[in-house]
């Protein structure tokens, strides 16, 4: 039939009957007479008495034979159902005979019989409350030759469609008061009275499944009830019944046809029994088959036209003023508040629920009488509810639960008591609606129960409201820093905080930037502070903070700035066989030549802390090597370019700049004529194109080119006056790359010649990156610009194998931006005084011994000669000594040997090269050498943040 209907009473309505017949129901110590008890779940209860609260009765039959006027006989639920019972007692007006469900019941009284479950036979002035009655299919509750007797706050219930009346009352009874029932049955009569029978009360009931016929009874007076019915037929008086029916809410429930019942009306009044019946202020909504009303034989389709014809139901409401809802609840704004008959025969004070009739505020009073009464079983109530909030819950942090209302009614809330439960067993009673509590535990699994009960000034509830609650260790105290920057602004760190979540407040936040500036006094929890250095370096950043609790912490991180690289070149700054800059001759044995860089070739004239120059040789007499340092100070014992007489060799050098704009390069033994070309330079200040200063990121290195194998470029030798274009891996292809650091390899020439490794191509250049006779293979540190990961190698002369190895990418500011999301974010540079770290010729920084074939050495560099810990790269000048066979080095920073080379040697050769070498995890680089035994040397330059 596609409706709901409940068929088994639920627990919850135990609390509904015991609860609600609160005051109402008269007690023990209030009552003449005796007090007899029931309980069938007691150890000791016997049927043959004396049914005692000690030894109470098992069934409720011998309770109901042994009371006379005055009892009361107490039945305490304890879930089965009780055997049915015949109630036979004779009270009088003044002394009734009562049963009532016992306080304390865990459940509801149930009766239940196959026959019928209650039955009133010769009783008089019985009055029975909380006492359910349940059948499978015929009469729950029958009443027989008795009269003045009230069946109250129950229910009555079949599980099976009835043909007979769920409840019935004979001819020969009277005074019968059936009142805040609840009738639950799948279809069939829920009431019948027959003829004879007279002054029946059915009030505050509320039917599911049937209705009510009355045949030839006088006086049957239907007041605030609500019917849910199968085929309507909420309400049937014939046969000269009288009596009225007010304040009814009447609604079919389901879709069924109801075929066979003619023309189902919601309330039907015969020609017999029509004047002497008064209908008024109901609501009736029918099936669509149906009809509202069949009065004195005619049916009206609403209330309006039954008015008009009868004079009935002039207050009435239908389906053309509502749809009434299940089960006939009202909400707020409903037609069906306020609009009843308070003084409708039979009415009550109460609803079915127990709730007392009030005004609500928000609809007008359209019904009639003294007081405000809603049509139907239910009294819609103040909306008033009460809820706590409290936030989140600290071991030793004090924590406020304040109530909350929803108030549409906007009641007064004055003078009303709050009472907090913390679920810890701390109560707290107040008069302003919130309570402090601090909680000295932790929940340890679950949660607990906070609870506020709020009462009136005359103690009377208002309600409650509850959440479950966690209480959280106190967390520690905590902060975490960490400090970035620019390329184009190098001097500068942006450092940003965030304070752990703190239950306390933090009265303190004490910000250091490690180079004696003044103390920042912080007062966000989170915030980017702005700090400029006054010379490179790496700082520590120290956070100290306090919280109202007493408790500190310290935090730090470490503030790299230095410089920002500038790509320019290759640009030749000095040539000593025509004069460029420096005097047109050779460089003699312990000669020196000066030259100006600041200013010169594009070089700015301030803010340059060092420069980047390709070195060569050409013309050597003898065997000697070159050192590259600032001028004006003591020249190191490092060298930067190795040669033997009548060799050409490169090598690019990073040497800082002399306070007087100078560097200084240093012959050793015979005469040569030295060449220079810039490759960039190191700058602190911005510099005019800001999208040119960038910072060095590291990568594993990684072989982009090899044309022995066709990686990067088409397999072959290239061909002379030549240009190879290179791409490098997809994520330097973006807007932020603008170059990049390879070690660049020659092998197999068939002639002599030269490379330039340049952004441009494909004109020939005036500057060389690499020169090479036949058949030679040699190796040199690149850095050219690469815009969007690209470069280009131009070949002077003959056919040769090209190889380059990726060691590192510069990106600008839009690295990690969403202009560039994928690129690598670089770190600016600084250049520390040249210091040796390793010569295995010595043992310094490694055994005393050559490195042998596929030998690795491991050095320590994070924390030594100024490289901090967590430098990302150092700058060396890698130099291998005397190989005993054709070899190659590799430097790396941790796992596997990358297959690369950072400086390739022939057996006997002496030769440095310059690499940056990414600082493995453990603050240490590795040096791999791939055949032979050769002695390795290193010396630092400097390291990138």
């Amino acid at each position: 039939m596609g409706r709901r209907h409940p068929l088994v009473a639920s627990a919850g309505l135990a609390v509904l009957l015991v609860g609600c017949l609160g005051s109402g129901a008269a007690h023990a110590d209030t009552v003449a007479g005796t007090a007899l008890y029931v309980n069938d779940a007691a150890a000791g209860c016997s049927d043959t008495g004396p049914g005692t609260a000690a030894e109470p009765f098992c069934q409720i039959q011998p309770a109901a034979d042994a009371a006379g006027p005055g009892d009361t006989v107490w039945i305490t639920g304890r879930g089965p159902a009780y055997a049915p019972v015949t109630i036979r007692s004779t009270g009088t007006a003044d002394a009734p005979v009562r049963f009532f469900a016992a306080a304390g019941s865990t459940s509801s009284v149930d009766v239940a019989g196959k026959a019928s479950a209650i039955t009133f036979s010769g009783a008089r002035y019985v009055d029975m409350a909380a006492i359910g009655a349940r059948t499978a299919g015929a009469t729950a509750v029958a009443v027989a030759d008795s009269q003045h007797i009230t069946y109250r706050i129950a229910y009555a219930q079949s599980t099976h469609a009835v043909t007979a009346p769920l409840i019935a009352v004979d001819g020969s009874s009277s005074d019968i008061s059936l009142t805040r029932l609840h009738v639950l049955l799948p279809s069939g009569p829920g009431f019948a009275a027959a003829a004879g029978a007279r002054n029946i009360t059915l009030a505050g009931d509320l039917f599911e499944g049937g209705g009510v016929e009355a045949a030839g009874t006088t006086g049957i007076d239907l007041a605030g009830d609500t019917f849910s019915t199968v085929c309507g037929d909420a309400v049937s008086l014939t046969d000269g019944t009288s009596g009225s029916v007010e304040n009814v809410v009447a609604r079919a429930d389901g879709t069924t046809a109801c075929s066979g019942t003619g023309t189902p009306a919601e309330i039907t009044v015969d020609a017999a029994s029509a004047p002497q019946v008064t209908a008024d202020y109901n609501a009736v909504n029918p099936l669509s088959t149906g009809t509202d009303y069949d009065w004195a034989g005619t049916a009206y389709a609403t209330a309006q036209a039954l008015g008009a014809a009868t004079g009935q139901g002039t207050h009435d409401l239908d389906q053309t003023d509502l749809t009434i809802p299940w089960l006939g609840a009202p909400a707020e704004h409903s037609p069906l508040v306020d609009s009843g008959d308070a003084d409708a025969p039979g009415e009550r004070s109460t609803d079915i629920d127990g709730h007392s009739r009030v005004d609500d505020p928000l609809v007008p009073d359209t019904g009639a009488g003294t007081g405000h009464v809603d049509r139907g079983a239910t009294e819609f109530q103040d909306p008033l509810t009460v809820s706590v909030g409290m936030g989140t819950g600290y071991v030793g942090i004090p924590v406020t639960a304040t109530a909350g209302f929803g108030n549409p009614w906007s009641d007064s809330l004055d003078g009303f008591t709050y009472t907090f439960d913390f679920g810890d067993g701390t109560t707290v009673t107040s008069a302003t609606g919130s309570a402090t509590h601090t909680y000295t535990q932790a929940t340890t699994s679950g949660y607990i129960q906070v609870v506020v009960l709020v009462d009136r000034a005359d103690g009377t509830r208002v309600g409650g409201g509850d959440l479950w609650y966690r209480v959280e260790p106190t967390p520690d105290l905590a902060s975490a820093v960490g400090c970035g920057n620019a390329p184009s602004e190098p001097d500068v760190a942006d450092c940003w905080y965030d304070i752990d979540f703190d239950p306390y407040a933090i009265t303190s936040d004490r910000i250091t930037f490690g180079d004696g500036s003044k103390t920042v006094f912080a007062t966000a929890l989170s915030d980017t502070l702005r700090h400029s250095y006054p010379a490179p370096g790496t700082y520590t950043v120290t956070q100290k903070i306090t919280d109202a609790g007493g408790r500190t912490a310290t935090t730090t991180a470490r503030a790299t700035v230095g410089a920002a690289f500038v790509g320019a070149g290759p640009k030749r700054l000095l040539d000593t066989r025509n004069g460029t800059g420096a005097p047109k001759r050779t460089v003699g044995a312990g000669g020196v030549v000066r030259l100006k860089v600041l200013g010169v070739g594009g070089v700015p004239a301030s803010g340059v802390t060092a420069v980047a120059l390709n070195v060569t040789d050409t013309g050597a007499t003898a065997t000697s090597y070159v050192t590259a340092y600032p001028d004006g100070t003591t020249r190191p014992t490092a060298s930067n370019l190795n040669f033997r007489a009548g060799e050409v060799d490169s090598n690019l050098v990073t040497v800082k700049v002399g306070a007087d704009g100078y560097v200084d390069l240093y012959n050793a033994h015979g005469k040569v004529n030295l060449l220079a070309d810039l490759e960039g330079y190191y700058t602190t200040k911005a510099v005019k194109d800001t999208q040119d200063m960038s910072g060095l990121a590291p990568v594993t290195p990684t072989r982009v080119l090899d044309t022995r194998s066709g990686t990067g470029a088409r397999k072959g030798a290239v061909g002379p006056r030549s240009t190879t274009t290179v791409t490098l891996p997809k994520y330097t292809r973006g807007g932020a790359t603008v170059g990049a650091v390879l070690d660049v390899t020659v092998t197999g020439g068939t002639g002599s010649g030269y490379i330039t490794v340049a952004c441009d191509g494909p004109n020939p250049p005036t500057t060389s990156t690499l020169d090479y006779r036949a058949g030679q293979t040699v190796s040199n540190l690149v850095i050219p610009c690469a815009y969007s990961g690209v470069f280009h190698i131009y070949n002077s002369a003959g056919h040769v194998q090209l190889i380059a190895d990726l060691q590192a990418v510069y990106t600008d500011d839009l690295a990690g931006s969403d202009e560039d999301p994928s690129a690598l974010t670089g770190g600016q540079f600084v250049g520390t005084t040249p210091a040796r770290f390793l010569d295995t010729r010595t043992g310094l920084g490694a055994p005393r011994k050559a490195l042998g074939a596929n030998g690795t050495l491991t050095v320590k560099v994070a924390g030594v000669h100024g490289v901090p810990a967590g430098a990302s790269a150092v700058l060396v000048n890698l130099t291998g000594v005397a190989p005993t066979a054709n070899t190659h080095l590799t430097a790396y920073g941790h796992g596997s040997l990358p297959n690369v080379s950072d400086d390739s040697l022939t057996a006997g050769q002496t030769r440095p090269v310059l690499a940056v070498v990414p600082v493995g995890a453990d603050g240490s680089v590795r040096i791999h050498n791939a055949l032979g035994s050769v002695d390795v040397v290193a010396d630092l330059e400097g390291y990138f943040g």
